[in-house]
């Protein structure tokens, strides 16, 4: 509601020249003829500050306001009882959702290759400590190899090698031919996004020539995840091998590698299986590049190269 306000004014007369002097007026005592005068004088003077106030309503939107709901059944126990009594069975519901965990997040204890590949004197400081520390992680190594032999009889340490060699082997065969349906096989979760990343419109050319020394296991580690229960190996292989690789980008043109020059190739490959699992299987996981490794060869890139100006 609004509240309009508007002033009155009245005209203004002229006083009379003189309030007793009428004589057209009835006679009357002299007292009351004054005080007649005198207020009709003062009535008839301007009203200035009087203000009249007009209510003027004023129409405004109303808003919905929702009835307030009360449900059915006030209770679960209510709702359940009702339920069952129509002959409904309704399952529990359960908040908690399966993780599976198909492999690691890393490396527990990386294998850290000394430099030159461990091949200094023992006579000297240098190969005395690198001595030293090979039996330190071989006693770790027993350890989890017996471990590991708990979940799978059949693991062995001089057996494995040549069969993480075919792994390694029939891993990189699928880059040629893109299959990575086989490929998720052969590796882990962990290691798939590594081996693929940034090959999309690329050919690969990958060729396994010979080995140049036999693959040995330098490293076994065993650790859980979540609980104690939950039991992962890992075992890091020494493969020092002669490989050929090339990539074409989408245009054919060669970026890195020749596929006719093969190369020697000197790599630390971790192998892992989930040992909880029945149907679990030995996939790599991931290789170890020790910081004093020569850097990699560049990588070509095409770019465009200007064509003759054309005269119009």
């Amino acid at each position: 509601m609004l509240l309009l306000c508007y002033p009155t004014l009245f005209p203004v007369s002229p006083p009379p020249g003189n309030l007793c002097a009428s004589k057209m007026a009835a006679p009357m005592p002299r007292g009351l003829s004054c005080l007649s005068k005198a207020v009709g004088w003062w009535s008839r003077q301007p009203i200035l500050g009087t203000h009249l106030t007009a209510v003027v309503p004023v129409r405004t939107k109303k808003r919905f306001t929702p009835p307030p709901y009360e449900p059915k059944y006030r209770t679960e126990k209510e709702f359940m009882e009702h339920a069952r009594k129509a002959g409904l069975v309704i399952p529990p519901e359960h908040l908690e959702r399966p993780i599976h965990l198909a492999c690691t997040a890393g490396i527990f204890d990386a294998y850290v290759p000394p430099e030159g590949d461990a091949r200094m004197s023992s006579l000297s400081k240098e190969g005395l400590s690198q001595r030293t520390e090979r039996l330190k992680k071989n006693v770790a190594s027993q350890l989890s190899i017996r471990k590991i032999k708990e979940y799978d009889a059949n693991f062995k340490t001089k057996d494995f090698p040549e069969k993480a060699k075919d792994i390694f082997i029939e891993a990189h065969l699928c880059l040629n031919n893109s299959d990575h349906d086989r490929l998720h096989t052969l590796v882990t979760e962990h290691c798939f996004p590594d081996m693929v990343w940034d090959l999309k419109y690329k050919t690969v050319r990958w060729r396994f020539v010979e080995s140049l020394e036999p693959p040995q296991v330098v490293q076994v580690r065993c650790s859980s995840l979540v609980n104690q229960s939950n039991m992962y190996g890992q075992v890091t292989v020494r493969m020092h091998s002669r490989q050929a690789l090339a990539i074409y980008d989408r245009f054919g043109r060669l970026m890195y590698g020749q596929e006719d020059v093969p190369k020697d190739v000197l790599e630390y490959v971790v192998f892992e299986k989930h040992l909880m699992n029945p149907y679990g299987s030995w996939r790599m996981h991931g290789k170890i590049v020790p910081p004093w490794a020569p850097p990699k060869q560049p990588i070509l890139k095409t770019v465009m190269i200007p064509g003759p100006q054309l005269k119009p």
